[in-house]
């Protein structure tokens, strides 16, 4: 199992970091003690801890004399590196020394490059001593210590906003779990000792008539997902839904543009940010076989006949007659085509499944185009053909692209016969993929999906 918290604590004397965890228990943070002994830490960090948002530490983490910034500097930015995810974050040091904050955040700051990992979003001080850590028979102030908590992390109001939404999605999951399990624990004709049993009975139900038992054996935890999610949702928008938010940092800010729109920042692409609504960049490392749901997949270099031998003709046609506008009357540009590269998007049929029929998947056929070139697939706004969908502007590969799907023209095949030259390379999320689909049956476009212009 992955270590998973919140809050991670570093100390090199024992008796503080019991002290600090308890404290941090009490204001209401679980952490995962580390200890720092003898170069090494306790326990050996194996890989970073998933969900991390804050980071404790004491400053001092070996013996003082004769050790300067740049060496504690060295063993604090080694500890991020290893136990820091992906991530925003902050760190919170806790020491006697509050003179020597500056000079640690300093060395820290300007040798991250060189140790690798990434900067906190801030750094924060509370002093030992004022809170009663690190002082024989003295007692710890823990009212004290949770106010100094939410003080620090106030220095990055975002961090702040986001690890409230994190908690409300903890707790609408919570209450989801909670909801299903006493409709068994409420069920008096369930035997006591038998609830456990009778709840996976119906975890295992759930999930088959979700997805279908086929794809429930193959991923238990995508099915579990479709059985769950819609009452998680439920919850989380019934949490503080008559509440005013008029203290959240996000209040405060759009009130203060007054009667004007929030704009977007100039230095944020909008490539990205459309990547982070529409589609999930495979560049990072994630890895999807290519029949998965909504997956983006190219052709590799040696499916030189595939165009031709699934849709008829060879890919020059194809993409002039269902993506370029007036393609039938203009001259074809091969080097046009060249640029324009084809994609498959997968569409699993879960009704084929939960019919108990042989699982099927078809594949639209898209295109991956430059943002250069989008003159020749759009016009005023308008697309060449109705059965088009326009994913939009997003990055692939690290890349600014365009992507076009066209909806009537497609590809299938069994699953007993997964064999395509194709290589994954993004996956479209939900609610694009439904709109795709909503498009795929209807030809209509379907609202509630968010780009950006």
């Amino acid at each position: 199992m992955k270590p998973f918290s919140r809050v991670v604590a570093l100390d090199n004397n024992q008796e503080d970091l019991d002290a600090i965890v308890r404290a941090l228990g009490r204001a209401g943070y679980s952490a995962i003690p580390y200890l720092f002994d003898i170069a090494a830490f306790v326990p050996p960090i194996t890989q970073p801890c998933a969900g991390l948002r804050l980071v404790f530490s004491d400053i001092h983490l070996t013996p003082t004399s004769g050790i300067n910034g740049v060496d504690h500097a060295s063993t604090i930015g080694s500890f991020l590196k290893q136990i820091v995810p992906v991530g925003p974050y902050g760190v919170i040091f806790w020491s006697k020394h509050e003179a020597d904050e500056t000079n640690i955040v300093k060395e820290l700051i300007s040798r991250a490059p060189d140790i690798g990992f990434n900067l906190p979003v801030f750094f924060g001080f509370m002093d030992k001593n004022k809170v009663g850590i690190g002082q024989q028979d003295g007692e710890v102030d823990y009212d004290l210590f949770r106010n100094l908590i939410q003080i620090e992390v106030s220095k990055s109001e975002s961090l702040s906003v986001v690890m409230d939404w994190e908690e409300r999605i903890l707790l609408a999951a919570t209450q989801a779990s909670n909801g299903l399990y006493q409709v068994i624990s409420n069920n008096t004709t369930i035997d006591k000792g038998q609830i456990s049993e009778e709840w996976m009975q119906l975890l295992s139900f759930l999930s088959q008539e979700a997805v279908g038992k086929v794809s429930a054996i193959s991923n238990a935890y995508s099915a579990l997902d479709n059985a769950l999610l819609p009452v998680l949702e439920d919850q989380l928008r019934v949490q503080n839904s008559s509440e005013p938010n008029v203290d959240n940092p996000i209040s405060k800010n759009l009130e203060s543009t007054g009667l004007a729109k929030l704009k977007l920042s100039q230095s944020i692409s909008r490539a990205s940010l459309n990547s982070f609504y529409l589609v999930e960049d495979f560049e990072n490392g994630t890895l999807l076989p290519y029949n998965f749901r909504g997956v983006i997949s190219k052709l590799k270099p040696e499916a030189e006949n595939f165009i031709a031998a699934h849709f008829g003709t060879e890919w020059i046609e194809v993409l002039y007659s269902e993506f370029i506008f007036d393609g039938e009357k203009i001259v074809q540009d091969p080097l046009l085509a060249e640029r324009a590269t084809p994609c498959l998007i997968s569409l699993s049929a879960e009704c084929d499944e939960v019919q108990g029929k042989i699982p099927s998947h078809r594949y639209l056929l898209g295109v991956i185009f430059d943002p250069a070139d989008l003159k020749s697939f759009l016009r005023s706004g308008k697309l060449a053909r109705g059965a088009l969908q326009n994913i939009g502007l997003v990055k692939i590969g690290g890349t600014d692209k365009c992507i076009l799907v066209s909806c009537r023209r497609f590809t299938s095949e069994h699953s007993v016969t997964f064999s395509f030259p194709v290589l994954p390379i993004a996956r479209l999320r939900r609610n694009t993929l439904e709109e795709i689909i909503h498009h795929y049956t209807t030809h209509a476009r379907r609202p509630g999906v968010m780009r950006f212009y």
